[in-house]
């Protein structure tokens, strides 16, 4: 009688034991859950994204500007006589800094294309690919991002380079 009470003590100890393991496990994984998002994000490493797409109609002997001080540029030579832009925004702590990145166009003496960022998030950016017809004037092109090109003449993509490395 004394082994089996001795051995339903021990197993009655060893299933508290197993219980108080798994409590902690669910209570770090609460913990977890109710963290903000930053931290689980920037554990990620994943951005959020939004892609937003717009059209512009240029005219002849109107130019292309782009200030984008923090994210790529990738020029596709067209046959179309619009200028179609996608903007992909990337922002890693928190998705509702998505609302505070924005693509601002003006169309002033052409199409000027602005990144601003609002966020307190440092690795905020916009990615932007820009198809254009293959006889646009660039204007000003401002990126700290890689800037590549498809489709373009010879003489678009070295006026481009030599402005993007000043």
């Amino acid at each position: 009688m004394r082994v089996l009470i001795v051995v339903l003590i021990i197993m009655v100890s060893l299933n508290l034991t197993a219980l108080s393991k798994a409590r902690s496990v669910n209570s770090s994984t609460i913990l977890r859950e109710n963290l903000s998002n930053k931290i689980s994000v920037m554990e990620r490493n994943i951005p959020f994204t939004k892609s937003i797409r717009t059209k512009y109609e240029i005219k002849p002997g109107e130019k292309l500007n782009i200030y984008n001080p923090s994210g790529s540029v990738k020029f596709v030579g067209w046959n179309k006589n619009y200028v179609k832009v996608t903007a992909i925004k990337r922002v890693y702590i928190d998705s509702y800094d998505l609302s505070k990145i924005h693509m601002v166009l003006s169309t002033l003496k052409g199409l000027n294309i602005k990144t601003v960022n609002l966020s307190d998030d440092t690795q905020a950016r916009i990615d932007y690919i820009i198809n254009i017809p293959m006889n646009t004037s660039i204007g000003n092109v401002t990126s700290r991002g890689n800037i590549k090109f498809k489709n373009l003449p010879d003489y678009v993509v070295t006026d481009i380079r030599r402005l993007a490395n000043r």
